[in-house]
């Protein structure tokens, strides 16, 4: 099967944006298309019609979540580890709490890291999509 990068991140994107975790994604095995699945329907407009069948694990391949790749919480841990090794328990310790991404984006900037960050963020990114698509033997067409 083939799909594009750049959909499945964005699906990926999407769905790990949401705060309530209520959206879910399928890319359809065959065709490579990619379906996002909000838990409560009626709250999007313009939705179109979803195949009813995304359920079929035959046919559909649920997308993972930031978290489910390891790109949740954990990533600015990492970040801090290599770019700020000073800062590291000052990075882990925000994570204890809500409110941590932006009080580590906050964190970023004023020790300018922001623009490393957002290409940290980025790269390991798009590493772990690529290694779940190898995973399950999804060729990328971008």
């Amino acid at each position: 099967m083939k799909a594009k990068l750049s959909d499945i991140i964005d699906a990926i994107d999407f769905m790990s944006g949401d705060p309530n975790q209520s959206c879910e994604g399928f890319i359809h095995l065959e065709s490579g298309n990619i379906y996002l699945r909000p838990k409560y329907l009626n709250a999007i407009d313009d939705i179109e019609a979803l195949p009813d069948d995304l359920d079929n694990d035959a046919l559909y391949l649920p997308l993972p979540t930031k978290n489910d790749l390891g790109l949740g919480s954990q990533l600015p841990v990492c970040f801090a580890e290599e770019y700020a090794p000073d800062f590291y328990n000052e990075v882990q310790a925000m994570f204890r709490h809500k409110g941590a991404f932006g009080r580590f984006k906050d964190w970023a900037d004023r020790h300018q890291l922001l623009a490393a960050w957002y290409r940290f963020e980025k790269e390991s990114g798009e590493k772990e999509i690529k290694a779940w698509c190898h995973e399950y033997k999804i060729s990328l067409i971008d």
